[in-house]
């Protein structure tokens, strides 16, 4: 009884654990939510430069920001000193990770003017807005500096808000960078 206990037990956590190898992202709004599957890569159409005493630079069109939709691409070592480059190329996505990003903001209060607030109404500094989005892992091999490209959804109330689509995220690209999917063997 023990050891059939133990056998279904050791079936489903590796079943578990496997089936979180896999992310889906969905395609569209009302479409259907697809796979990133292995080698799937992202395609830099010209270099990225990274601001001086920063790790990422934002690579989101103008339009796609007024949607709500931001992609930066991320470097692991910060320089203050000058302008850090990413060349332009192909880099293949070792991996996928779901991202929340918390932010607060401040609510005034009805009548806070007077400096009065009631308990529980904004007494913890406001209530919280969030972006859900992917981090898509960057194989490092041409640039060790290169870590990820970050892209989050729309900035509010967590009821209100949903991770960016395919779709939105490669408008959100435009021509600077390419979200390509499919199997690219051991390229980089």
């Amino acid at each position: 009884m023990r050891s059939t206990f133990l056998l279904v037990l050791g079936v489903v956590c590796l079943g578990a654990s496997l089936s979180g190898c896999k992310m889906l992202v969905r395609e569209s709004v009302p479409g259907d939510w697809v796979e990133i599957p292995p080698g799937s890569a992202i395609r830099l159409n010209r270099p990225v430069e990274i601001p001086p005493g920063r790790a990422r630079a934002f690579v989101s069109t103008a339009t796609a920001l007024a949607g709500g939709t931001s992609c930066a691409l991320e470097v692991r070592r910060i320089d203050h000193e000058g302008v850090q480059l990413v060349a332009a190329g192909t880099y293949r996505i070792t991996r996928i990770q779901n991202y929340l990003a918390l932010v607060s903001r401040v609510e005034e209060a009805p009548g806070a003017t007077l400096g009065f607030q009631l308990a529980s109404y904004g007494d913890s500094g406001g209530g919280q807005m969030v972006r859900f989005g992917y981090h898509f892992w960057l194989n490092d091999g041409q640039d060790p500096n290169l870590m990820r490209l970050t892209c989050l959804g729309r900035h509010d109330e967590p009821a209100s808000t949903r991770p960016p689509t395919l779709a939105e995220i490669r408008a959100t690209l435009g021509e600077r960078a390419t979200l390509e999917l499919g199997d690219f063997g051991a390229e980089s």
